[in-house]
């Protein structure tokens, strides 16, 4: 699923091509990946109308369009947008396909179907939106705030809190695994057993970590001293070459080395 860094490329991506733009009309094969307004409401709506600015907010894309909306996009498990020209270059998987004044395409793609779009008035009218926590790579991610998070949830397991949305925004399944591993705390920990110095890693991690994979967020594959890669997880730590151990935990996987991380 692309977490932050993978949202943030994606940001930049149509930062760099479809910003500007005004649809001319929109085609979909996909409308149940179509949260609101219906499929018919959502093609009328953004016919004529501009992209003016994009943001990325945890997981989401939100685009501003020109009469005060905002297009929302969730990525699911592989959601991509692409820009071209030529219909003959539609990339597989469309399922929302815009079509704009200057002759180009943007194809919002997603293999499992799986993703979720929304026009919307005001971008919190978006529970998910409204309620999401802080950016982990902004000011108010800050120790003091993990230590209070930590310290008045005292019985979440410290993966699944890492990735609960509501707590702090864009971090997932991957990433936290990451997280993890480079501050040497195992996955399956309760927040009540961290000491203070445990909590400084997990957030000095928290950050070096995903400042990292925004780097290399659109290459094939993560940074070399990454505990996983991009297409299957590693069979042995990269540090002391014992076995990645896996557990479900808050149902997810967790991939973790169980002699560096304690």
């Amino acid at each position: 699923m692309p977490e932050l860094p993978e949202v943030e490329i994606r940001l930049l991506y149509f930062r760099r091509t479809a910003l500007g733009q005004c649809v001319e009309r929109v085609i979909i094969t996909a409308p149940n990946m179509i949260k609101s307004p219906t499929a018919r409401a959502f093609a009328r709506g953004l016919r004529g109308r501009c992209f003016v600015e994009a943001f990325r907010r945890g997981k989401y894309l939100t685009i501003a369009l020109d009469d005060g909306r905002v297009l929302i996009l969730h990525f699911g498990m592989g959601g991509d947008v692409s820009y071209y020209k030529l219909a003959a270059n539609r990339p597989d998987y469309t399922r929302i396909e815009f079509i704009l004044r200057n002759g180009w395409r943007l194809a919002f793609t997603c293999p499992r179907k799986i993703c979720r779009v929304m026009l919307v008035d005001d971008a919190a009218h978006v529970p998910a939106l409204r309620e999401m926590g802080p950016e982990p790579l902004g000011s108010a991610f800050s120790f003091a705030f993990l230590v209070r998070l930590i310290e008045d949830r005292p019985r979440r397991l410290i993966k699944p809190l890492l990735m609960d949305q509501k707590m702090i925004a864009g971090v997932g399944n991957i990433y936290a695994d990451e997280i993890l591993f480079e501050a040497r705390v195992r996955p399956d920990r309760l927040a009540s057993s961290l000491t203070d110095e445990e909590t400084r890693r997990i957030h000095r991690a928290t950050r070096r970590v995903l400042k990292r994979a925004m780097r290399t967020a659109g290459d094939q594959e993560f940074p070399s001293d990454f505990l996983v890669s991009r297409d299957a997880r590693g069979a042995v730590c990269k540090v002391c070459g014992q076995p990645i151990e896996k557990k479900t935990i808050g149902a997810r996987t967790a991939h973790f080395c169980s002699h560096c991380q304690v």
